[in-house]
């Protein structure tokens, strides 16, 4: 872990108005966080606003306290006394990053390994399953916060969202524990499920059916990948948790290691997201191209048109294979690998 959430709760006890934000293409985790710990700082009698780098979209009306969260602009009115960044390093913020890079006092926290911390205070721990996993450590055992029924659904939302409804590796007996007593201070396991995963509209379903028949998979059937093009998604853009309905596909096949959605933004800029399985180092892929993230579960944006981005980073892809096989084989000699 980097820093400490001790370090954290005394940086914020010096201001008291404060911009709360997270990462472009926003997942249940970032969000639930900035809203649960909004609502806290408001119990303190601080000020604070939550500002997304994206659009939500009515996909978050759900969760308490959304509506006073906005949406990013040109042109806006910055004027606080400190910056908190949840669940990504500040120069993942989109067109915040110039307002967070003026000399704001910044404080991050975050869960991903790829962060090296930064700003007044920081806590980076990538043992938390998720960021939300964080925010309720520093409300209930640093500012012994009330857990209202509001903060308790944003912050199970967020556990729920990084963990696949607690289905993947990173969920731990600390997770579900967080988890019952957040149930126990009212959040609703199954009505937040249905928001997050049963509550599409017909034309984002219809939309991974036609992104489901672009699926590939390598001839050693070890890697597959689903493509996005912005004809595909029109207005949509797939934000957040969207991304993660698709790249679940590929990683379902048995023999598959390495699952990706490859997803054009722009025409000269594509989005891949990853998802493994144990002893392929998904952010270790994601960084060759200046991206990060978990092991299991990393991302990166490439400026590059989707064809060349796509055959950039399956050309990586086969390599960390290959090393990946070398290092385990070593490994059975009892030579160190990576």
């Amino acid at each position: 872990m980097l820093g400490s959430l001790d370090e954290v709760a005394l940086a914020i006890k010096r201001y008291e108005r404060f911009l709360v934000t997270w990462h472009v293409d926003p997942d249940p985790d970032s969000v639930g966080s900035g809203l649960a710990l909004r609502e806290a700082l408001e119990q303190a009698g601080k000020e604070a606003v939550c500002i997304s780098p994206d659009p939500l979209g009515d996909w978050y009306d759900f969760l308490p306290g959304v509506e006073d969260c906005l949406a990013f602009q040109m042109g806006m009115q910055l004027d606080f006394e400190a910056a908190i960044v949840l669940d990504c390093e500040p120069d993942r913020c989109g067109g915040l990053v110039e307002y967070l890079n003026s000399g704001i006092p910044l404080i991050n926290i975050d869960h991903h390994g790829t962060n090296l911390g930064s700003g007044k205070a920081f806590c980076v721990n990538p043992e938390a399953a998720a960021t939300g996993e964080l925010i309720y450590e520093l409300l209930k055992n640093r500012w012994q916060t009330a857990l209202t029924e509001e903060i308790a659904t944003n912050l199970f939302a967020a556990l729920s969202g990084d963990t696949g409804t607690f289905r993947y590796s990173n969920t731990t007996g600390q997770t579900l524990q967080i988890a019952g007593e957040l149930v126990q201070h009212g959040a609703n396991p199954a009505k937040i499920a249905m928001h997050l995963y049963e509550n599409r509209a017909y034309e984002t379903v219809n939309l991974m059916r036609r992104a489901l028949d672009t699926l590939e998979i390598s001839e050693d059937g070890l890697v597959s990948w689903i493509t996005v093009t912005r004809a595909m998604s029109g207005e949509d853009r797939w934000i957040g948790q969207h991304s993660e309905d698709l790249v679940q596909f590929p990683r379902m096949i048995k023999t598959v290691k390495l699952a990706i959605l490859f997803r054009e933004i722009e025409p000269e800029k594509t989005k891949a997201s990853f998802r493994s399985r144990s002893g392929i180092d998904a952010s270790y892929i994601a960084s060759l191209f200046g991206g990060g993230g978990h092991a299991q579960a990393a991302g990166c944006t490439i400026h590059s048109p989707l064809a060349e981005a796509r055959a950039q980073v399956l050309d990586a892809v086969v390599r960390e294979l290959h090393r990946a096989q070398q290092a385990r084989i070593a490994g059975g000699n009892g030579a160190e690998s990576r």
